[in-house]
């Protein structure tokens, strides 16, 4: 089965990865793992089949000028007033 991996590193940068792997989602993950792992990379998501990923830092670059107001902002900070923070 392909997969497609998402991986950090130890300073915090987001990669992906396409592989063939097993299809038992256990055995897997720990394939997985360990590919990242012999690369430095810690294993934080495994997709089934093969997606583009887009992070943050895709969007931030692409965007050329001024700042948007999505960029100035971290998205995981919620005021306490709002209580609830909803993806849209």
């Amino acid at each position: 089965m392909i997969y497609t991996a998402i991986y950090q590193n130890s300073q915090g940068e987001l990669t992906t990865e396409t592989y063939k792997g097993e299809m038992s989602r256990k055995h897997a993950w720990l394939e997985a793992a360990q590919l990242g792992g012999a690369k430095d990379k810690c294993l934080i998501a495994l997709v089934p089949g093969v997606h583009p990923v887009y992070f943050y830092a895709d969007y931030a670059a692409a965007v050329s000028g001024e700042m948007s107001e999505s960029q100035t902002h971290d998205v995981y900070e919620m005021p306490p007033e709002e209580g609830v923070f909803e993806m849209t």
